[in-house]
């Protein structure tokens, strides 16, 4: 059920929405759109959402030069990434107060609507290069009903293209770079079909960061009638990369580009096939349904030594994911809407560790540190209803459940199993709330809350006792603000928003160590301005609060401090001259500021930089030829972790100096 705060927080919106509504009922105001879009304009998902929603369309995403497909969210107001620059575990990306390290997965991700995230949390991107894009869409926090399992605090979709078009893309850069890109799109009367290659191959910026990517997507479309699709896309891929290690902090300032020299033996290579099937059905005109069938498959092997103290080890994890998602969408009437929907996923997890022989590459069979075989499950489901009255104000109402399942085997040196029973979490139930009212033409004021959850993962979600001694955190979090049209061509979006949670646990290098109660809120600016047909800018600041409210019983003295690993701010700053009809310039401000450490808030605080980057291209009659500088002044930035309470050992991964990219994008 929904927390007083947020009973509370509906029914006075509601109130507000209606009053505002009925003092104005010949205003003519049409509702404004609370997404903010990085670069040219591109089609918006429609997903009844109100808040914080940002879509970067492909003219911002195709020009890009990424070893890691994360890289490609620098834009996106409120989001950080981690960059570890580990080989394979590289980085991930992060929202709302939450840390990118990988302890609280809280971002779902979503490729072509199909959930695309590792047992773990991480999402698994790097199947996709930049040319076969279309677009990126970011949604900031708990309202989104169509998502349970790991949205803790927004989602990402990532939507890939199918336009009809032919590009071959060739590129060399710093670091012996040297990559190949193609996208190649057609129709074929009722059929369309498309295909996706790369290839990126880098000895990296640091020593024995050696890199060989390579990845392939098709798409195959058939349009049965006016009113029938059926889709199915494939994409395999491969990354191949050596790891650098961490340095000592003294280390990483002497000399950024050294590899650790405890670390000669790190690195690994994952391996990524999914398959799906898309059917979408227009009944009438009030009435379709879609339904998304697919598999995943992830593999993964590393070999990793986090400091000199440690002993090589060899990591294995090998997951199959087998899923289906079903909705429906009813129009009730020109003012009421009802959608709804069901998703299940199972999960077949490996999860090795291993130690090794002589510190190289070769697995002790005698040395097992995790030998595990489970199973995990997840079903969910969601019904929503919405009225809107004319574009002049509007809510919906939504409420998702979701549940959990598995089996658990384990295994010792002598191959001897022992078994566990999934953690019984009961129904999760999460109410959802979205409104917005339109303050004349020019103008709008939007609201939304939510409940959601973070659940055990691995082991953690298993029990050899008593199935209800562990439960789910749960999350609510609410935001208000407004959109403001100021001038032709230009949007602002200014909220605030906070987030609570109870019993959260971060995940230290796979084991779950309780934080207890937190808060976290913010500010959070976007704008984005179309100042003429050659002008464009655009740019955003977001602020995070974090706090310990209530830590475990051991941590008494944490109350108050920060979370570990969350800047207190971002900020971005874009500008996109059209020089000529054939010449395009962009600069691009990139700043982030500086996070603790650990929740003692103890050794310092890192991780804060302010980056600048611009491009150029050159358009000719068989295509573009562009340049792309990164990190021009040449800034020293890092990624930091502390493995201990006390900031006494931390670990440091120097992020690129400056680098540039020159490439050729042939079209035919």
């Amino acid at each position: 059920m929904p927390t007083p705060r947020l009973t509370q927080l509906a029914a006075a919106l509601a109130l507000a929405l209606s009053s505002t509504a009925l003092a104005n009922p010949a205003d003519e105001a049409r509702r404004l759109d609370t997404v903010v879009v990085i670069g040219e304009a591109t089609e918006t998902p429609e997903l009844d959402l109100q808040g914080s929603l940002d879509v970067i369309g492909r003219s911002e995403i195709g020009y890009e030069n990424v070893n890691d497909t994360s890289a490609l969210f620098n834009k996106i107001p409120g989001l950080y990434i981690a960059r570890y620059n580990q080989g394979l575990v590289n980085s991930d990306i992060a929202i709302r107060g939450f840390s990118g390290d990988g302890e609280t997965p809280h971002v779902k991700l979503l490729i072509d609507g199909v959930p695309m995230n590792l047992h773990n949390g991480f999402g698994e991107m790097d199947q996709l290069f930049p040319t076969g894009i279309e677009s990126i869409t970011v949604f900031k926090g708990t309202s989104d009903p169509t998502v349970g399992l790991l949205a803790i605090a927004g989602n990402v979709r990532i939507q890939t293209r199918e336009d009809v078009a032919r590009e071959l893309r060739l590129a060399y850069g710093s670091f012996g770079a040297r990559e190949l890109q193609a996208y190649a799109g057609f129709e074929d009367g009722p059929v369309t079909h498309s295909y996706t290659i790369g290839w990126r191959q880098t000895e990296g910026y640091r020593d024995s960061m050696d890199l060989d990517k390579r990845a392939f997507g098709g798409r195959w479309a058939l349009a049965i009638n006016d009113d029938t699709t059926l889709r199915a896309i494939v994409r395999t891929a491969r990354y191949d990369g050596d790891s650098p290690g961490y340095l000592t902090l003294a280390e990483s300032r002497a000399n950024p580009r050294q590899s650790a020299s405890y670390a000669n033996q790190d690195g690994g290579d994952k391996h990524v096939q999914h398959g799906s099937l898309h059917f979408d059905q227009r009944i009438n005109d009030a009435l379709s349904w879609s339904a998304k069938a697919y598999i995943n498959h992830f593999e993964r092997e590393r070999w990793v030594r986090f400091s000199a103290a440690q002993a090589l080890q060899n990591r294995f994890d090998d997951q199959d994911q087998q899923g289906l998602l079903v909705s429906a969408r009813w129009a009730i009437d020109p003012n009421w809407t009802l959608d709804g929907g069901v998703d299940a996923e199972t999960q077949d997890v490996i999860e090795q560790r291993f130690g090794t022989l002589g510190q190289r590459r070769v697995r002790d069979s005698a040395a097992v540190l995790r030998n595990r075989d489970f199973t995990f499950s997840h079903w969910g489901a969601w019904t929503r209803i919405g009225f809107r009255d004319d574009d002049r104000w509007g809510a919906n109402v939504a409420l998702r459940a979701d549940r959990i399942g598995g089996d658990y085997l384990q295994f010792n040196a002598a191959g001897v199993p022992s078994a566990r029973d999934i953690l019984d979490f009961g129904t999760i139930v999460q109410p959802k709330f979205n409104a917005f009212v339109a303050l004349g033409e020019d103008a709008q004021l939007f609201a939304n809350a939510g409940r959601s959850f973070q659940h055990p993962l691995f082991a953690d979600a298993f029990t050899a006792g008593n199935r209800r001694a562990r439960d789910v955190s749960i999350n609510d979090g609410w935001e208000i603000g407004g959109t403001w049209q100021p001038a032709a061509g230009a949007q602002l979006r200014l909220s605030y928003w906070e987030q609570t949670a109870k019993d959260e646990f971060v995940l230290v290098d796979g084991t779950a160590q309780n934080v207890g109660e937190t808060a976290r809120k913010g500010w959070d600016l976007a704008a984005d301005w179309r100042i003429d047909e050659r002008w464009s800018l655009w740019g955003n600041l977001t602020t995070v609060d974090s706090a310990i409210v209530r830590p475990a019983s051991n941590r008494r003295a944490f109350i108050g401090n920060e979370l570990r690993g969350i800047p207190d701010r971002t900020a971005s700053l874009g500008l996109s001259l059209r020089a000529t009809d054939t010449l395009t310039a962009r600069v691009h401000l990139d700043h982030q500021g500086d996070y603790v450490v650990n929740e003692a808030n103890l050794g310092g605080q890192f991780g804060g930089f302010t980056l600048l980057h611009a491009s150029v291209e050159q358009r000719f009659g068989w295509g573009v030829l562009a340049l792309q500088l990164n990190n021009l002044t040449d800034r020293f930035h890092e990624y930091v972790f502390d493995f201990s309470e006390d900031g006494s050992n931390t670990i440091h991964s120097p992020g690129d100096g400056r680098n540039a990219t020159l490439s050729a994008t042939i079209e035919f």
